[in-house]
């Protein structure tokens, strides 16, 4: 019963901190609480987020950089060695890395694999691995191989950065020279410009904003944006992966709700933009720069009517998330939370 109220006081007291600061909803908040509430409750208010980032997720990430932030590239991500120890030699390596972490904060000097046989000894007992062999050296010996060895290098090497399969790298490169050898989007972006081109170009571009009459804001980091002062167009640019082919795009927009982010995109920009839209005139024009996976790249243009019926779904959406921020309701999506739904 004492657990169960330190759990409960821990949760109010989460949420309490929650509460404190205005939240600002990102394209990826927002679909989870769409998704589900209880998710968004345990990432978002909870501050339990999760470790994994799907591969999809991360060759866009990747693509990202390579083409809009090259020399960014080594300190975000790190190409993972084909030949890394796999099963429990791993699963070894891994646990005394993180016991080595510990210890390095409080001042432990000890640096090479070899010089923690003791932890390795004992997580090795605590799996019930090789415990039929006769000697500890014997049962060292299959852990300190050369892989794991390199192993072991790695994990020294990619702190704070995001693992990528070579396979994965190489997927990636190719998808930027495509991008680079076409001639449409080159220009949407501009992957070059030189000093007679009369433009403003931003690449992982941070904007917020408030939301009218709403608790919360928004926020989102923009791919690219290029701001052609000849044409008076802002040109919101938004790159995507899909292991489908390009004609099924339109439904991949509806199924991960990419509709969400190009109008918290549209919104942001707008916003920061303001003075030069309503006294300069400027209007925006939004793509989805879409790779599929026959490497084919192709710039869709989100039309104006398709922004106004997206931008009104929009807000039926951001007063159902009000909904749930005011109540402090997060167990059930909306309509079924308000008892709309029948059968």
């Amino acid at each position: 019963m004492e657990l169960e109220q330190l759990m409960e006081e821990s949760v109010a007291h989460l949420t309490e901190e929650f509460y404190k600061k205005e939240f600002q909803f990102s394209y990826s908040s927002l679909s989870k609480l769409i998704w589900s509430p209880a998710v968004f409750h345990t990432m978002y208010v909870l501050g339990i987020k999760e470790e994994r980032e799907e591969s999809h997720l991360v060759q866009g990430s990747v693509i990202h950089c390579l083409l809009l932030e090259p020399e960014n590239f080594n300190k975000k991500f790190i190409v993972s060695p084909d030949d890394l120890p796999t099963g429990n030699p791993r699963i070894v390596v891994d646990r005394v890395f993180k016991h080595h972490l510990e210890l390095s904060n409080n001042g432990d000097q000890r640096e090479e694999l070899q010089e923690f046989d003791g932890a390795i000894l004992d997580v090795m007992k605590d799996m019930n691995y090789f415990q039929n062999l006769k000697t500890d050296q014997q049962r060292l010996d299959k852990i300190i191989t050369p892989e794991s060895l390199n192993y072991w290098k790695f994990l020294h090497v990619k702190q704070g950065k995001t693992i990528i399969d070579q396979e994965s790298h190489t997927f990636c490169i190719n998808a930027v020279e495509l991008i680079k050898t076409n001639p449409k989007v080159c220009e949407l972006i501009s992957c070059t410009l030189n000093d007679f081109d009369n433009k403003e170009v931003y690449n992982e571009l941070p904007l917020t904003c408030k939301v009218v009459d709403k608790p919360f804001g928004l926020k989102g980091i923009i791919d690219n944006v290029v701001i052609n002062h000849d044409t008076k167009i802002i040109h919101i640019n938004d790159i995507k992966t899909t292991s489908k082919d390009l004609k099924d795009f339109p439904e991949t927009i509806e199924f991960y709700n990419y509709w969400v982010q190009a109008v918290i995109y549209a919104i942001l920009v707008a916003n920061e933009y303001k003075a030069q839209m309503e006294l300069g005139g400027y209007q925006f024009q939004f793509h989805f720069i879409v790779i599929d996976k026959m490497f084919q790249v192709y710039p869709f243009l989100v039309s104006d009517a398709t922004m106004q019926s997206w931008l009104k779904r929009f807000f039926t959406l951001i007063d159902e998330a009000e909904w749930h921020y005011v109540n402090k309701n997060f167990e059930l999506p909306y309509k079924f939370a308000t008892g709309s739904v029948t059968l």
